[in-house]
């Protein structure tokens, strides 16, 4: 039974396409027919049941489709949802997240309980989850803290996912095109409706981009969340972009770097810009290309003097991004300033296991009332969250395990003997990095989909790397497929 996928999937693909053009005649025939006789559509419900029952079968068969159908409705977030009337709306990543969890237990059963591969972080991810549900004894509303627990080891769950049903890199690269791709029309999408809202854009920039209607958030709660989305597919089309492959490749992937570059612009969120900035400069430093920065700037200021809208756009951007160092302290770095403040206070007098997981709200409003920080009391940063939720030692397993991806990450790039590997390898390392430092101004890290799944990624590269390299497991894992064959 251990080969029983394999086989399925790499039967003649002709036999396919052509039982595939059968069943198109045969449908369309039949919709030539109701048609002319003014019948119901049914052969169309038909056609689309077909299609969808193929559609499993072929995730079934070959699961990086599912990977990938997961990581487009991660994309996608709330903007297409599934009993979107219902008590509990669930989105696309929902469900297929869950069809793939009950895809991968049912494939583990077919193939005879065959070994699962591991994360190499089996023992860490342990320990901290092993804190967090302690941790919940003590915490002051242990009911949302439990079950915001139960949503981050659930998540976690897609590292195993993708570890075990990446094969090759190229496989990788299917996944982020896939990102690209939806990045693409949701980024286009984005800003056409911001050049379309000058209105909106000037009461942005009177409202210090507190105001949450006139920032791009396609599908996403919060503005910072949808300007993220884009880090992975950046760093990759930066990546394909500085490397040496072909000419027309680089330029492909220059127009598509500066569609999902202006829809992080429109977000408004400089959490997102500087992460993309910090990325952007590891990636000009790694690849030694600094010049296309100055044709990027060249380009940019051209196309600001031939859209006027443009100019309302990027005024706005300016003001935000020297807020930055200008030292002057707005509404946001003030707030921001009190939940560090507090967040000090409350390690100070928890510092060893913390006020609980999901304890920072009510400890942090015994410092600070609501009218303060005008209703702000969520942790801003992941790592002060970590400090004053688990204290000491969560901080040490926390630090610990991002330590460990960085090391793998960079480890992937030292692996690396082909330029595409590199990019691939290059291109995650630069991702996480954007991801670490946008979390230190924004909370909710641990439940970021496309967070976990570019870890996953990480992951699922070294552990190919890792073989291609290491000629003992390499011919450990060819003997174990011919005696399952």
């Amino acid at each position: 039974m251990s080969s029983l996928f394999d086989h399925i999937a790499v039967k003649d693909n002709r036999t396919e396409w052509l039982i595939a053009g059968g069943v198109v005649l045969v449908f369309a025939f039949f919709r030539l027919v109701t048609w002319s006789m003014g019948l119901p559509p049914l052969d169309l419900v038909a056609l689309a049941g077909l299609i969808f029952v193929y559609g499993i079968t072929r995730t079934v068969t070959q699961p990086v489709l599912l990977l990938i159908l997961i990581t487009t409705g991660s994309l996608l977030g709330n903007l297409i949802l599934i009993v979107e009337d219902g008590l509990i709306p669930f989105s696309l990543f929902q469900i297929f997240y869950i069809f793939g969890l009950l895809v991968f237990v049912m494939r583990w059963f077919m193939t005879g309980f065959e070994p699962i591969r591991k994360t190499g972080f089996e023992l860490e991810i342990a320990l901290f989850f092993s804190l967090i549900f302690l941790s919940i004894i003590w915490t002051p509303d242990a009911e949302k803290a439990f079950l915001h627990a139960l949503r981050v080891l659930v998540l976690s769950g897609l590292l195993f996912l993708f570890v075990n049903w990446i094969k090759k890199p190229q496989e990788i690269v299917w996944v982020i095109y896939s990102m690209i791709a939806v990045g693409a029309v949701i980024g286009a999408i984005a800003i056409i409706e911001t050049i379309n809202n000058p209105i909106a854009i000037v009461q942005d920039m009177y409202t210090e981009g507190t105001r949450l209607a006139g920032r791009a958030r396609i599908g996403q709660v919060d503005p910072n969340i949808f300007g993220s989305l884009f880090f992975l597919p950046l760093a990759y089309l930066a990546s394909q972009t500085f490397s040496g492959i072909s000419y027309w490749k680089r330029v492909l992937s220059a127009l598509f770097f500066l569609i999902l570059f202006a829809a992080v612009l429109v977000t408004f969120s400089r959490s997102s810009w500087v992460s993309v900035l910090v990325m952007l400069i590891f990636l000009a430093v790694f690849y030694r290309q600094y010049n296309l920065f100055l044709f990027g700037a060249a380009a940019g200021i051209i196309l600001v003097i031939a859209v006027p809208e443009l100019q309302y756009l990027l005024q706005n951007i300016f003001n935000r991004f020297i807020d930055l160092f200008s030292g002057e302290v707005d509404t946001s770095n003030f707030i921001r300033i009190m939940l560090l403040d507090g967040s000090l206070r409350i390690f100070f007098d928890s510092w060893l296991l913390g006020v609980g997981w999901r304890g920072f709200p009510d400890a942090f409003l015994s410092y600070y009332n609501l009218q303060e920080t005008l209703g702000v009391y969520e942790p801003h940063n992941v790592i002060y969250q970590v400090y004053s939720e688990l204290g000491l030692i969560g901080l040490i397993i926390f630090t610990f395990i991002v330590y460990k991806i960085f090391a793998m990450a960079w480890h992937n790039i030292r692996l690396s003997k082909t330029l595409a590997h590199k990019n691939i390898a290059v291109a995650l390392f630069a991702a996480f990095l954007a991801y670490a430092v946008f979390y230190q101004f924004i909370g909710f890290g641990f439940l970021d989909n496309q967070l976990w799944i570019t870890t996953g990624l990480i992951i699922a590269l070294n552990y190919y790397l890792r073989n291609q390299n290491d000629p003992d497991e390499a011919t450990s894992s060819a003997q174990e497929k011919i005696t399952a064959a």
